[in-house]
């Protein structure tokens, strides 16, 4: 089993006004910069930061799914 966080929406503040930037990280994953409707700046957002804790995740599910799989043997 792996979990899958693509559809997952992330509030991502403006880096020039702060104003709060909704996206999904399948979005940012494919194109990760984002253009303020206010001001216009554009915020650059590191997707390989979504792998790597998307791959984490799904690491730590296998180790318990091993874990529990030993339970009573």
């Amino acid at each position: 089993m792996t979990i899958n966080f693509d559809n997952q929406t992330v509030d991502i503040p403006c880096g020039n006004c702060r104003k709060k930037l909704t996206e999904t990280i399948r979005r940012l994953k494919t194109d990760p910069n984002l253009t303020c409707s206010s001001c216009g700046a554009v915020t650059h957002v590191d997707a390989n930061e979504f792998r790597k804790v998307e791959q984490s995740v799904n690491k730590s599910l296998n180790d318990l799914r091993k874990a529990f799989g030993k339970l009573g043997k």
